[in-house]
């Protein structure tokens, strides 16, 4: 009997083992493709975006990822390799199939290493420590994105906060059936690709293609222009303005970004009034653009050099916004920390012009700034003191949507003017040459303008120093022309955070509680104790 009980125990054990098995293989083949975790950051910052999600859901054939990772990695830089790892595997569950991931070792074959060359994947050379030596290691950990024809490469991920949206915008890419161009006005003192905006110019070719447009001799705009970029021009003829209005009117996107001032040519700190015709057209539009500049408490600091140092002050003139300021919920600003905007004018709403329209105001700032006009004194030794004024926010940019008139409603199509001499304004000799037969578009279908009070923010000198202005630049042609793919994954890499500016009386109450708040809570706690104390030694007597 025991020999049969000892039989009948080990098969129920033998049953329950096969039945738990049965169970987590069960739990193993669901969570391939179902996972969740828990990401506690505040902006889900180990966490796949919506937009990565959306784009490996449209993927409509397979994707190809070839990762070429050296086998023998310092032991500091596993970690990330393994990080890159796991995201490819999260990549390829959302993607339904459709991306295969392939990961070679170069150091295998001499030939893959002879292609890499020729691809401009190159060898990394990381310091590592072999037998207690000091030693140099040369290994590969770079990416290629295959998509028919199509190939994008990543040359390294050393950076994983930037992985994410570097590997989706390239996956976007190769799959898109078209890339957009993004155009630049050129021609009338505008800063160039070149020099100026060479910045933004590389930054935009990881998924545009970016030209100048030259407009004079009233060339149209070319229909391939996706978005159009209007940055401080000091002179229009009347033609340029009806060649600008009319890309507007044709339902594209223009970006105005317009200088009140410019620094003296001469040296100093001196301002000069730039009173670019582009205003104009702009007002005309909804949006004004203020003659003086925005100083604020809430600002970022400047360097500038004295005698033989450099000194790093706070600077009013160079106004930071911070996304709690703005009240609206865009998708340009939606998850950006803060931008910098350097020697910018206030805008004003025309109600009126634009109460068919969508306004939304993409910064401000702080309720403790203020402006000046008349001379501009932009030295950082000024007393920077608020007029006698009150203090209060002002707008710094802002977004339109919707149908827009025409500047030359009613208007006959303006003839082609001298140019020996540009002239500012809708002023100018006009020739005999006869006007292209071209009808004038009146109302525009629904489209969008955004307009900001000054172009310095994305100038080579604050573009790379302030890391929002270039993402804030970036969302906002994104918005323009492919939608928010990319824009929530870029967004949440710049964490810059300031301090929130409060006002004097809240400084003081809160340095009287650190001083004497936390003392008078212990004397409390003493004292407490102390009756605690007497109480029980009085129980304790009787």
């Amino acid at each position: 009997m025991s020999s049969l009980k000892k039989i009948k125990s080990g098969s129920n054990y033998l049953l329950v083992v096969i039945f738990l098995a049965g169970i987590l293989a069960i739990i193993n083949a669901f969570s391939s493709n179902h996972f969740t975790r828990i990401d506690l950051t505040e902006d889900k910052r180990y966490t796949v975006s919506k937009s990565t999600r959306k784009v490996l859901s449209e993927l409509n054939d397979i994707v190809n990822i070839k990762v070429y990772l050296s086998k023998d990695l310092p032991p500091y830089v596993v970690m990330l390799t393994d990080q890159v790892k796991d995201i490819l595997e999260e990549y390829k569950i959302y993607s339904d199939g459709n991306l295969e991931i392939e990961y070679i070792d170069p150091s295998s074959d001499p030939l893959i290493e002879q292609k890499l060359r020729f691809m401009g994947i190159p060898q990394v050379r990381l310091n590592t420590i072999e037998k207690d030596k000091a030693a140099i290691a040369n290994i590969y950990m770079g990416l290629v994105v295959l998509y028919g024809d199509n190939k994008e490469i990543m040359q390294t991920f050393s950076d994983i906060s930037t992985f994410e949206y570097d590997l989706t915008s390239k996956i976007l890419r190769v799959t898109s059936p078209d890339i957009k161009t993004i155009g630049f006005l050129s021609g009338h003192g505008e800063p160039e690709l070149t020099r100026g905006f060479a910045v933004v110019d590389q930054v935009l070719k990881e998924q545009f293609y970016t030209k100048a447009v030259d407009i004079s001799g009233g060339k149209k705009i070319p229909d391939d222009i996706a978005a159009l970029v209007v940055a401080t021009p000091k002179a229009l003829s009347a033609r340029d303005f009806f060649e600008i209005d009319q890309y507007l009117l044709s339902g594209k996107n223009i970006i105005f970004m317009v200088n009140t001032i410019e620094l003296n040519p001469q040296g100093g700190m001196r301002g000069t009034l730039v009173n670019s015709p582009v205003k104009k057209l702009i007002e005309h539009y909804g949006v004004t653009i203020g003659e003086t500049l925005v100083l604020d408490q809430l600002n970022a600091n400047a360097s500038f050099r004295s005698g033989m140092y450099n000194l790093f002050v706070p600077y009013p003139f160079w106004v930071r916004t911070i996304r709690k300021n703005v009240e609206a919920d865009h998708p340009i600003i939606n998850n950006l920390e803060s931008m910098v905007f350097p020697w910018t004018s206030p805008l004003t709403i025309d109600k009126e012009k634009t109460k068919n329209n969508r306004v939304s105001i993409l910064a401000q700032s702080s309720d403790y700034s203020w402006t000046e006009g008349d001379l501009f004194d932009l030295s950082p030794r000024e007393n920077f003191m608020p007029a006698e004024g009150p203090l209060g926010s002002q707008i710094l940019a802002c977004a339109v949507t919707g149908k827009f008139k025409s500047f030359f409603e009613g208007k006959e199509i303006p003839a082609l003017e001298k140019q020996d001499e540009p002239e500012k304004g809708l002023g100018g000799d006009k020739i005999s040459e006869p006007v292209s037969d071209r009808s004038i578009i009146n109302t525009s279908p629904d489209t969008k303008i955004i307009v900001i009070g000054n172009s310095n923010f994305v100038s080579d000198n604050f573009a790379s120093q302030f890391e929002g202005n270039i993402a804030f630049f970036q969302n906002a042609i994104d918005w323009f022309t492919i939608g928010e793919y990319l824009i929530d994954i870029r967004s949440r890499e710049t964490g810059d955070r300031p301090l929130k500016i409060v006002s004097d009386n809240t400084k003081v109450a809160v340095r009287y509680i650190n001083t004497f708040a936390v003392p008078v809570m212990v004397a409390f706690f003493g004292l407490f104790q102390f009756y605690l104390r007497r109480k029980r030694k009085r129980l304790g007597a009787q």
